[in-house]
C-alpha cells in the first residue's frame, strides 16, 4: 500500500512540475479549432520596400522618404582629363599604346565614395605583387583627377588590373579594367599617364 501512495506522489508531483514549466514558458497546446478567425492569413504579401536614397542619411530622413533636391553633379573637367565623348578615341589610342608605362590619374564623378584598387603585374613573370588601394569621396577628382601614387611614384604598365567598389554599401563596383587591353584606363599621350574616369 505504501508503494502505490508514493507512486502517486511521485506522478502528482511530475504533473505538476511539467505544468509549471509549461505556464513559465507559455507553451500551450492546442489542435486548433479555438483560434479565433480574424487572423490574418500566413503567407502576407507586403509592398516592395523602395531604394533608400543616398541622400538620406538620418533615420528621420528614411522616415520622410527621398528628399526633393536634386543630388548636385560634379563639375566639368577643366583640364586634360578625358570626357566621356572621347571614349572610343581614347580606346584607340589606348590598344595603339598598350606597351606605355606611365603614373595613373583617377577621377571620381559618381555620387558613391569608392575605393579604387590596383593590382599591379610583375615584369617578366605572369605573376602579380601586392595589391594597392585609394579611397575617394562622392565627386572627389572630378575636375582634373588625382594622381595616385605609393611609396614614392608609381607606373602603370600594360596588364595591370585595375577595380573600382563603392563603399557605401550599394554594391555597385567597376571594371575589372586592364591597362592597354581595355578602354578604360586611357592612355594620355601628351601627359604621358594613364587616366581612369568613374562614371555613375
Amino acid at each position: 500500500m505504501k508503494l502505490k501512495t508514493y507512486q502517486i506522489i511521485i506522478a502528482v508531483s511530475i504533473v505538476l512540475v511539467a505544468g509549471l514549466f509549461l505556464r513559465r514558458f507559455e507553451i500551450t497546446i492546442s489542435n486548433g479549432s479555438n483560434l479565433p478567425g480574424d487572423l490574418p492569413q500566413p503567407a502576407t504579401v507586403l509592398p516592395p520596400i523602395p531604394p533608400i536614397s543616398p541622400t538620406a542619411t538620418r533615420a528621420t530622413d528614411l522616415a520622410k522618404g527621398p528628399k526633393s533636391q536634386p543630388i548636385p553633379t560634379p563639375p566639368e573637367p577643366d583640364g586634360e582629363l578625358i570626357s566621356p565623348t572621347d571614349t572610343e578615341e581614347f580606346a584607340a589610342n589606348t590598344l595603339a599604346n598598350a606597351k606605355a608605362v606611365g603614373t595613373l590619374r583617377v577621377s571620381n564623378r559618381t555620387e558613391h565614395p569608392v575605393r579604387v584598387a590596383l593590382l599591379t603585374k610583375r615584369s617578366a613573370e605572369k605573376s602579380y605583387g601586392k595589391p594597392a588601394h585609394w579611397d575617394f569621396a562622392p565627386g572627389e577628382g572630378s575636375g582634373k583627377g588625382l594622381m595616385l601614387s605609393l611609396e614614392g611614384e608609381l607606373k602603370v604598365k600594360q596588364g595591370d588590373i585595375l577595380v573600382v567598389f563603392a563603399q557605401d554599401g550599394s554594391r555597385r563596383y567597376w571594371g575589372p579594367y586592364v591597362t592597354g587591353e581595355t578602354a578604360s584606363p586611357a592612355w594620355n599621350t601628351k601627359a604621358g599617364e594613364w587616366q581612369l574616369v568613374v562614371q555613375p
